[in-house]
């Protein structure tokens, strides 16, 4: 199951994103239907049979019609498109994805996976499934750089494991027993000998998802819930360079952990085919989104011209207080399917 989930943690985040988020692009498929036209200096959104539907009407019914869900899907997204213009490579990803998702729609629903992924895809208020997973890479691109500038808050670290499983899960013992030791001697040998960490993670731990890529975790902080505690803790206790003793975790066996980025350049310079910001807040804290989305807003200068109302649903649903602008840990977003899907390993407390 970890393996699987390592593999398709997007599909699997989407599929769900699919059942719970509301209308989305309501208001951006209609509008420039009717082009400058006014009531009493107000925006006529449509007009039927010569009477007028106005902007602000429109709005309300949206609201009591879809609810604070679709408000807030509403304002999320504007932010991120006045935040991040779509480029190529967005659309390359997305049209990557969503030949992913068809195919694990196909699996799932066979005959009428194009019927009930069209059905979820109107849930979200979309037509075309690559337009909103670029909306998704979007607010991903806002919530990342948000990580980043708060890096040190966050104790942002990538690190490497290896792990040397309990001889008998069912009978774990105080200590190594001498198999366990024996086993992890052999590690600690090799890396005295001089052998580079990520070469012995290959040839000796004991967790295949990993091992194959020299037993690289990928980049954590202090909120990632999805890990063992001590494994965790030992992790972000590491300093750039560093490797920890063994660390025992009760339901996997014992780590041997090694910090191979703790500052922001080292981390750049590991991840040059990827935004290392965006994987963390996709695969490991989704609890960045939305004081992210908000700090965004009011960079570029939110306006509520009075509404507060309003105002009060949004931060309400952001969960957003008056100390959300300065500290992160105040957010608490509700969990996504991504903080569990991120359990790439056998670190994972799942």
């Amino acid at each position: 199951m970890g393996k699987f989930l390592k593999k398709n943690w997007f599909v699997i985040l989407v599929v769900i994103l699919f059942a719970g988020i509301s209308v989305y692009y309501i208001y951006d498929t209609n509008k420039g239907k009717l082009k400058g036209k006014s009531d009493n200096g107000k925006d006529v959104v449509y007009e039927v049979n010569g009477q007028d539907t106005l902007a602000d009407d429109f709005y309300n019914q949206l609201y009591k019609s879809n609810g604070t869900t679709a408000v807030v899907s509403l304002f999320k997204q504007a932010v991120a498109d006045q935040s991040v213009a779509t480029t190529s490579a967005m659309k390359d990803t997305a049209k990557t994805q969503a030949e992913s998702i068809r195919s694990s729609y196909s699996t799932n629903y066979g005959t009428s996976a194009d019927t009930q992924l069209a059905t979820d895809l109107k849930s979200t208020g979309y037509t075309d499934l690559e337009e909103y997973l670029i909306e998704a890479q979007k607010i991903s691109k806002v919530t990342g750089d948000y990580a980043k500038a708060n890096f040190d808050d966050l104790q942002i670290h990538q690190v490497s494991y290896i792990l040397i499983k309990f001889t008998d899960s069912s009978n774990v013992t105080d200590t190594p027993t001498d198999d366990e030791a024996a086993r992890m001697k052999v590690v600690d040998d090799a890396l005295a000998g001089g052998s580079d960490f990520a070469t012995v993670a290959s040839s000796h731990s004991e967790d295949s998802s990993t091992a194959t890529n020299g037993g690289d975790l990928g980049v954590i902080d202090k909120n990632t819930s999805s890990l063992d505690a001590n494994f965790l803790s030992a992790s972000l206790a590491l300093k750039e360079g560093e490797t920890s003793g063994w660390v025992k975790s009760n339901s996997f066996g014992y780590f041997k952990i090694y910090c191979t980025a703790s500052t922001p350049d080292t981390l750049a310079a590991n991840n040059t085919s990827s935004d290392p910001y965006v994987t963390l807040v996709q695969k490991y804290d989704t609890t960045l989104e939305n004081v992210a989305i908000w700090q965004k807003a009011q960079s570029l200068g939110i306006d509520f011209h009075g509404n507060d109302d309003l105002e009060t649903t949004i931060k309400t649903s952001l969960a957003i207080n008056d100390n959300s602008s300065s500290n992160s840990s105040t957010t608490t977003a509700s969990p996504s399917a991504s903080a569990s899907a991120s359990a790439s390993s056998s670190a994972s407390t799942n």
